[in-house]
């Protein structure tokens, strides 16, 4: 997807992509230890002290991974109808839900912990919203806590066949939420040809990464499931307050991970996904939606895609707020037009709010309708006889009207409906008893979730994906014990 305006000029992006590539070969970045991945980086050319921890990456070798990985590739589903080519054929964005929120807002307006029923309705409803296109899971409080991550990914993948962005919670867990994934694509050569799941790694911005992210990156790539590289700064706490610098760490994080993966299976699949927060001051709380955020989230995901032709991932959609109102959806909808004019190609956390805190069936449905307008914002706009209007133009006098003509009548059935919003006039509003836009939402989601789930699971995959978990629960919570 293309940038539709842009921060930087070609020699700005040029002075950055030295500055990011500098700091990896001189300064490099630090890791935890981890017995597979560190021999893997020493064999592929990378300078590692094991004394230190650190890793630096020489220019050239960090311009041999980015060569090997793939600038085009594909998230899979179990449904075939459902996987996605990166980046989206014919430009734009696909979008995908709030991860790890804990918190719960009712449709009645109650607010309470996440359980893995809210999980499995939380996916079903996801499943039924056509500009929804993937899933990540929520944290479950009701699951046992030693694998929650496991609880929670069975109850996404129970109630969609869409594509399942996976977050593991501890680094023991990784091998049975790839046993799950590999359930359901069908076995470890069909998640190869078919990635129904996709892994978070992160970086410990500044420049640290833990043995559980280098544990997800090492399996990532031997089981051929695309890695989604987050680094989630904090500008002015954990990175720099500038928007180059915290920029040019975010991008440095991702770049290494990137390396990391190639280093395990050359071709691996990477995603960019510069998350970047900033820091409120007073309170020392991180920010999603101020200006500065979105700013500096935009501008890293324009540089990455410009300097580095990487896919983008990040925030497209959320608010610092508590609650519906009114500076949540102002704040949500500036998030999305930044990143959409941006060229990002994934718009991450629909349905979410309080700093990715809370998530709301109703923002879901709410952010559903967004996602279709900024869609429409950025779609490609065609040049020929009839976009121009070449006949019609001709053919009504001065002072006539264009909505008798049949070209108005042909093309008026492409523009987007609205389904929950109101263009209503202030006298049929009024008229109508002032219906606002939360009892428009709890209907729709009354509605959905009463048709039946096209997305569960058969049977024989939900009996397997129960054992896997049964196995999971023994041995995770024997290693916890000790």
């Amino acid at each position: 997807m293309v940038a539709l305006f842009s921060y930087f000029s070609d020699s700005e992006t040029e002075t950055m992509k030295e500055q990011v590539f500098r700091l990896l070969a001189e300064d490099g970045v630090k890791l935890d230890s981890h017995p597979q991945l560190i021999p893997a980086l020493t064999k592929a050319g990378y300078q590692m002290d094991e004394a230190s921890g650190i890793l630096k990456i020489p220019v050239d070798r960090m311009k041999a991974a980015l060569e090997e990985a793939p600038k085009s590739f594909k998230l899979g589903a179990r449904n075939p109808e459902r996987i996605l080519q990166l980046p989206k054929p014919g430009g734009g964005f696909w979008a995908r839900t709030c991860t790890g929120g804990h918190a719960w807002l009712e449709p009645d307006g109650s607010y309470r912990r996440v359980t893995l029923n809210d999980v499995a309705k939380w996916s079903q409803l996801s499943n039924a919203l056509d500009e929804i296109s993937f899933l990540s899971f929520l944290f479950a409080d009701d699951a046992p806590v030693y694998s929650a991550d496991v609880h929670s990914m069975v109850s996404v993948v129970n109630n969609t066949d869409k594509h399942l962005w996976v977050q593991p919670y501890e680094a023991k867990n990784v091998d049975y939420l790839v046993k799950l994934g590999e359930a359901v694509a069908g076995g470890a050569a069909k998640l190869k040809e078919n990635p129904v799941i996709s892994f978070i790694a992160c970086s410990l911005t500044p420049r640290l990464f833990k043995h559980m992210d280098l544990e997800i990156i090492y399996k990532s790539a031997l089981a051929g499931t695309p890695i989604q590289a987050c680094s989630l700064p904090g500008a002015g706490a954990t990175s720099p307050i500038t928007v180059p610098g915290v920029v040019i760490l975010a991008t440095a994080e991702i770049l290494a991970m990137t390396a990391m993966a190639q280093a395990v299976q050359p071709g691996t699949p990477v995603v960019a996904c510069p998350i970047i927060f900033s820091s409120d001051m007073r309170s020392g709380r991180s920010l999603q939606s101020s200006a500065e955020a979105i700013k500096a989230g935009s501008a890293c995901v324009q540089f990455i895609k410009k300097a580095f032709a990487l896919p983008t991932h990040n925030y497209g959609l959320g608010s610092d707020a508590a609650g519906l109102g009114e500076q949540n959806m102002a704040e949500r909808t500036m998030l999305l037009t930044a990143k959409a004019l941006s060229g990002q190609d994934i718009m991450g956390g629909a349905g979410q709010t309080e700093v990715a805190v809370c998530v709301s069936p109703l923002q879901l449905i709410a952010d559903n309708e967004l996602l279709s307008m900024a869609r429409v914002l950025v779609s490609p706009i065609e040049l020929n006889d009839n976009s121009m209007a070449t006949a019609v133009l001709k053919k009504v006098e001065p002072g006539k009207e264009f909505i008798s003509q049949s070209h108005t009548v042909k093309n008026c059935r492409n523009l987007l409906p609205q389904k929950n919003f109101n263009r209503m006039t202030m006298t049929a509003w009024k008229d109508a008893g002032e219906p606002d836009l939360q009892a428009a939402l709890r209907a729709d989601y009354e509605k959905i979730m009463a048709a039946p789930n096209t997305g569960a699971a058969s049977a024989d995959l939900t009996r397997e994906l129960d054992e896997i978990v049964k196995a999971a629960d023994a041995a995770l919570k024997e290693a916890a014990g000790k």
